[in-house]
């Protein structure tokens, strides 16, 4: 009797426990070919499969929450990136989970997450990017987001009405020192029947140097945009403006872009935008010559939903390369014209 008692109190427990927890498992793949052109100094082309997402970038991720009480939840997340093509990990430096390991509380007063996540600039610009962050890597180099991550993150969250606030705090970690090579950052964003705007703000103190001679100068990120709906379409455009302090001389740069998204059926969309970069003052990096640098990006995509979970997409895009674009870097050197071509399938689950 006394075994049965406490397997079935055991039992109880163990019931009561996933009654009041849950843990998800989700991802996406995707799988879709690139094509393009003027890819080095002998104006060749190159045909890749994006592998590690084209459309949108691969992932399994874990999600969990646990009542506490008294409109309290634990909260966590883990999330890995992987390669369609070989099967391997997208896990660069040996991060495991590179893209998200999070964990906090949620509340009616917000929430608080501590680890490694997306930047409170990302969380902004998503809301006013015409593609919404997909074809990462064609758009992200043109879109700056003051770092997609951040780790050793604490990140706070509240929603007041139609108004989402944000705040954060990476810690640097360097001994003697809470400021270098930490990023504070603050955002807001509004969002009312049509209308979206936001704005963030990001302060760091970044490491110009190398890990043997560190040398941390400041860093300013600031960016504005809105979004507009009417219809089946809707407008976005934004702005950013970048400041790094250097040890000879600072580096700015300033994005900004337009773009229009329409709906022309429940399964069929379309989105056109253009997208702007320019760099004052650079210093020679593996990308762009030593100069002022600027580049444009003009960009059309067709989505196609065969199912909520099953997206085929294409599209297509035209940089024009100017300055330290043009003339410098090992993937665009001497060159003032990249023309793209992706298509491809994804699957969330």
């Amino acid at each position: 009797m006394k075994h049965q008692l406490t397997a079935i109190a055991l039992g109880a427990m163990s019931t009561f426990a996933l009654a009041q927890s849950n843990v998800t498992v989700y991802g996406s793949v995707d799988a879709g070919l690139r094509n393009v052109t003027n890819v080095n100094a002998a104006g060749d082309d190159r045909l890749t499969m994006g592998s590690n997402g084209t459309f949108r970038s691969n992932r399994i991720g874990f999600r969990g929450s646990e009542d506490l009480g008294a409109d309290l939840k634990a909260i966590f997340l883990l999330e890995a990136g992987f390669n369609t093509g070989t099967g391997a990990l997208n896990n660069t430096n040996s991060q495991l989970f590179q893209r998200e390991a999070r964990v906090g509380l949620a509340g009616r007063w917000g929430q608080v997450d501590l680890g490694r996540q997306y930047t409170v600039a990302y969380k902004t610009i998503l809301a006013f990017d015409p593609f919404v962050y997909r074809y990462p890597s064609v758009t992200y180099a043109l879109s700056s987001t003051a770092g997609t991550r951040n780790s050793n993150d604490i990140q706070y969250t509240g929603s007041f009405g139609d108004v989402t606030l944000r705040a954060e705090y990476a810690l640097g970690e360097v001994a003697g020192s809470n400021s270098r090579g930490a990023t504070q950052a603050v955002g807001a964003t509004y969002a009312s029947g049509p209308v979206k705007l936001g704005a963030s703000y990001t302060r760091a103190e970044r490491n110009v140097g190398t890990a043997a001679a560190a040398n941390y100068r400041d860093y300013d990120h600031f960016a504005v945009g809105g979004a507009y709906t009417f219809g089946k379409a809707t407008a976005s455009l934004g702005y950013v403006d970048e400041t790094q302090e250097g040890t000879a001389r600072d580096s700015t740069a300033k994005w900004m872009w337009a773009g229009l998204a329409y709906k022309l059926t429940p399964q069929l969309g379309l989105t056109g935008a253009w997208y702007r970069n320019k760099v004052f003052n650079t210093a020679a990096s593996a990308a762009v010559a030593a100069g002022d640098a600027k580049r444009n990006l003009y960009m059309a995509g067709v989505t196609y939903e065969l199912s909520r979970r099953t997206t085929l997409y294409s599209e297509i895009d035209i940089q024009k390369l100017d300055g330290g674009y043009a003339t410098g870097g090992t993937t665009r050197l001497n060159q003032s014209r990249q023309t793209g071509i992706s298509a491809g399938i994804m699957h969330m689950f």
